[in-house]
């Protein structure tokens, strides 16, 4: 065992202000748009916190690390979109703004509006599916996180996972979004201390030129410069990221909750432009402790991936692994709590809802609703223990995130920015209809299908390929529709 009586203390101490926090919360959900938007009422500061720790897990930090691990400083590329495309939404308000305005708790509901409910349908149906897939690995990476640092046996796998998705369904079923943001604050603090602690701590304790040298023998001119040849990371990754972040920045579930949740557009701008910085230290530091743990290794693991707890284990004192831990659990809760809550949302709202109001006529009331999301949530939590331990990938794991959940964001960035900006009659044959939405859709998710076939192109080659489909089958499918099917003249696009 590699915690001490007081890191044990400070972990359980977490666990219970955690549980405690998120419970309360629940006295505060009135109805359905308290549980999934917090009653529209987030400010700047708590919409910062929020969104940043929700968007940092075990996870997170282990797939950057092992980009850093397996790349060297070339890696740190990975930040550059995340800032600049933050930074630009922040100050154009581009597609946020519009989402704002519309006052909707799930981007399908958009859909629905410009499209028709078979749209909304086929989007949520990818979403669930993607997300999920991308969700699915969470688990049995991060109990082997868990389990490294603490020194659990490796047969406590499964138990580490339950104890811990456990936690989360418990105070995420109950109290919804707001339990979410309450406890993203005491989360936020944590994990801000364990990055920083771990980060200042490294880099006295391995020496920069020791960092230098050891990128430099291991991966040549490659490791130091993202544009060099047999880098992973150059001009076509970075084109592709800047698509990419720029989808899920506006349209992923797990962040757009997060912005309908603020109280005003101007709030939800803000948090953007504010969270550029926060983002881009997001990505860099993971990647630079993957470098930290190439450079002070002196056994190296089989799996890329147990570098940083191996890391974490060598570097930190007795006393505070139990910090790092629970800042570590910290942030990983809060990730888990938001992908919960977004994913059950969209097969609440976006499957079942259009299904029954499909079949009966009639919509479902918010108390069923409800009902169907702490359902769902139940259900995501046993499907995707079974899918860590069932998928397996020889890609970095930060591709298979990326490309699973690139499944649905091309289709619906492109099918969000014609819905909003192309849908009126003063643009013709490419007025935005629903042929060119669910076309966009289906050939925006063949490059991720191509992924799990044997053999299969690039993955930053792949990611621009979707982009260009979806752009291709919304601009085809909305001029044949308008052409042999044109909109009255007071009549719905759709």
């Amino acid at each position: 065992m590699n915690l001490s009586a007081v890191d044990i203390a400070i972990v359980g101490a977490y666990l219970a202000l955690t549980i405690y926090s998120g419970t309360y919360a629940k006295k505060y959900i009135k109805d359905l748009s308290g549980f999934l938007v917090a009653e529209r009422s987030m400010g700047l500061n708590l919409g910062l916190a929020s969104l940043i720790s929700s968007e940092i897990g075990i996870i997170t930090y282990m797939y950057l690390a092992e980009a850093g691990y397996r790349n060297g400083l070339a890696a740190l590329m990975i930040g550059i979109p995340f800032f600049l495309v933050f930074l630009f939404l922040g100050r154009t308000g581009f597609i946020i703004k519009p989402l704002l305005e519309l006052r909707i708790m799930t981007l399908p509901e958009l859909f629905e509006r410009k499209y028709g409910p078979g749209v909304r349908f086929l989007a949520g149906l990818l979403m669930a599916v993607g997300g999920i897939i991308n969700f699915g690995v969470f688990p049995g990476v991060e109990a082997k996180f868990i389990n490294t640092v603490t020194g659990l046996p490796a047969n406590a796998i499964l138990w580490t996972m339950i104890v811990l998705l456990a936690v989360v369904l418990l105070y995420t079923a109950l109290g919804g979004m707001i339990s979410v943001i309450f406890t993203n604050y005491v989360q936020y603090i944590l994990l801000s201390l364990g990055m920083v602690f771990l980060t200042v701590f490294g880099f006295f304790k391995v020496g920069w030129p020791q960092i230098v040298s050891t990128v430099e023998k291991t991966f040549g001119a490659r490791g130091v410069n993202p544009f060099a040849a047999g880098s992973a990371f150059g001009w076509t990754f970075f084109f592709w990221q800047l698509l990419f972040q720029l989808s899920v920045l506006t349209i992923a579930p797990y962040i757009t909750m997060r912005i309908f949740s603020a109280k005003d557009s101007r709030t939800g701008t803000r948090i953007f432009t504010w969270s550029s910085v926060m983002f881009l230290a997001r990505a860099v530091i993971p990647v630079f402790w993957g470098v930290l743990a190439l450079s002070c290794l002196t056994v190296k693991p089989d799996d890329p991936l147990q570098a940083l707890p191996l890391m974490i284990v060598q570097l930190t004192p007795k006393g505070l692994l139990g910090l790092m831990l629970a800042a570590f659990l910290a942030a990983s809760m809060s990730t888990y709590a938001s992908y919960l809550l977004s994913w059950s949302s969209i097969i609440a709202q976006d499957l079942v809802g259009v299904t029954y109001k499909r079949l009966s006529g009639r919509r479902l009331d918010d108390r069923r609703l409800l009902i169907v999301n702490r359902a769902t949530m139940a259900g995501i939590i046993v499907f995707i223990i079974w899918w860590s331990f069932s998928f397996k990938s020889e890609e970095l794991l930060f591709f298979y995130l990326l490309l699973a959940v690139n499944l649905f964001l091309a289709g619906t960035l492109i099918s969000a920015v014609f819905g909003i900006y192309f849908h009126d009659a003063r643009f013709g044959l490419l007025r935005g209809r629903s042929w060119g939405a669910a076309l966009a859709f289906v050939l925006g998710a063949v490059p991720t299908v191509l992924f799990y076939l044997p053999s299969h192109p690039p993955v930053s080659r792949r990611g621009n390929w979707s982009y260009a489909l979806a752009l291709g089958g919304m601009v085809v499918g909305s001029v044949a529709q308008n052409i042999f099917k044109p909109v009255p003249k007071t009549g719905d696009a759709a």
